[in-house]
Formats: C-alpha cells, structure tokens, sequence
C-alpha cells in the first residue's frame, strides 16, 4: 500500500475506492447513497460481507469511506484528493452522499473495532501505524472519523425516527 499521509484518502487504496465508486455509481450524479456505496463496495470486494468474521482486511477501506462521507457532509469537494494516479472520474458533478442509519450504523460500528485495537495493535492496519512516526496523528485522525460519524448516525437516526 502505498501513502504520503496518515488520512485512509492519503494511500493508493484508499483514492482506487473513490475510482471505483466514481465510474461504477456516480458518473453524471448530482448526488447519491451511502447504502449503494456500500452495496457496490461489497460487490466489488472492496469491503467485507455482510457476514463476515474477519474485517481486519477491509480496515483501511472503511476508514477511507468514512472520511469520503464526511468530506461530502462538509467540504463536497472530492476532486481535492485526485493526483497523477487517480484522477477520480465520474465524481465531477457530486455534490452529496446521503447517509442512512442503517450504513452509518455499519461504518460506525466498524470503526470502533478497528479504534478499540488501537491500544493492543492486534490488526495488522493498526500494526502498521504502530512503528510510524505519524502513530499519534493516525490515532487522532481515528478518533475523529469515528466522531465524525457518531454525529452523523445519531442525526440521521433522529431524522428517520
């Protein structure tokens, strides 16, 4: 995996998700769905099943969906994370993600396992950061994704009640 930050969106993989949702699901939208996100994620392998016992190999992706997401909730600029390698096509014209409780409930829930390990470093995307000299801004930039979409679940849990 290659990374020049410690943000999931700051690595190949991270900016081959966004590839894979612009040309598979939002080419020519205005505005799209956290659930088919996921849905075509998972389709793709690019996240785990619905029934699956192992996650540990979908951390990063679900790190980088999670900033993605909250991206789209603030700033609704996606082309900012294009380079000479991904230059993002099919997200020109999206302007926003809507979030459902049901796939923030998924993503939060994912990220407070991979935050929970922290300490312990017992998955290996977590063991990676461990020896880099950016562990504690990785630790933060964790710490604030899972607020981030703590906020947005609880918001669109209230909106859907």
């Amino acid at each position: 995996m290659a990374c020049w930050g410690f943000h999931a969106l700051e690595s190949d993989e991270g900016l081959l998700l966004l590839d894979c949702i612009g040309e598979k699901l939002a080419a020519g939208k205005k505005s799209i769905q956290l659930a088919d996100i996921v849905a075509l994620l998972r389709s793709e392998k690019l996240l785990e099943s619905e029934d699956a016992t192992n996650t540990e190999d979908y951390d990063l992706a679900v790190l980088a969906l999670s900033e993605f997401y909250d991206r789209m909730q603030g700033e609704k600029n996606p082309l900012a994370l294009k380079n000479s390698r991904h230059a993002l096509r099919g997200l020109e014209d999206l302007e926003e993600v809507t979030g459902d409780a049901k796939s923030l409930a998924y993503l939060y829930g994912r990220l407070r396992e991979i935050q929970d390990d922290i300490d312990s470093c017992e998955r290996s995307y977590a063991a990676f950061w461990l020896e880099a000299a950016d562990y504690y801004d990785w630790v933060c930039y964790v710490d604030r994704t899972v607020e981030a979409v703590a906020r947005e679940k609880a918001a669109c849990s209230a909106a859907e009640a």
